[in-house]
């Protein structure tokens, strides 16, 4: 597996924007309800990289398997500190050690820039063990629920909350 975080070309761009638009059609991990357009994704891959955070795409022979990035946590200045990431596993790849990789990479370049002190996972649902397992794995601790916090596919939906300090 290889893990690109620069100069992403066009093709993995959008193979990255497929699966992440798979996880808001068939998922509660993300809470949009309409995928998002491919300049909508770019907007969001550029403002990512304009505020120098990590935005990964993980490719095993000429395949997305997942994909994560790191973004502001809050908007106010207090929160300048603590970011949020998301992770995305490509369906055909889970459970064969690929969210680990990609969490593993990802950790390395927030610990690598000085203004990530916090990073903060929002993982949709009570019920996704594996994210939650996956996350403790790496040292990040579980710090609170907001229940029903979300409201996706006529169900409501619980955010869990787990920090890892850097």
């Amino acid at each position: 597996m290889i893990i690109i975080s620069k100069n992403l070309n066009k093709n993995y761009l959008i193979n990255a924007l497929e699966l992440y638009n798979f996880y808001i059609i068939n998922s509660f991990s993300n809470f949009e309800e309409k995928k998002v357009t491919i300049r909508t994704f770019n907007f969001l891959y550029k403002n990512i990289k304009l505020n120098k955070l990590p935005f990964l795409i993980a490719v095993e022979n000429k395949e997305v398997v997942g994909m994560a990035y790191v973004n502001k946590f809050r908007e106010k200045s207090g929160y300048r500190f603590t970011f949020e990431h998301s992770i995305y596993v490509n369906p055909k790849f889970t459970n064969k050690g690929y969210g680990s990789k990609i969490l593993k990479e990802l950790l390395n370049q927030c610990k690598n820039n000085k203004k990530i002190k916090n990073l903060i996972a929002v993982i949709g649902g009570s019920d996704n063990t594996a994210s939650i397992k996956l996350h403790k794995k790496y040292g990040f601790r579980y710090i609170g629920t907001i229940t029903k916090a979300g409201y996706k596919k006529k169900k409501w939906v619980d955010s869990v909350y787990m920090q890892k300090r850097l």
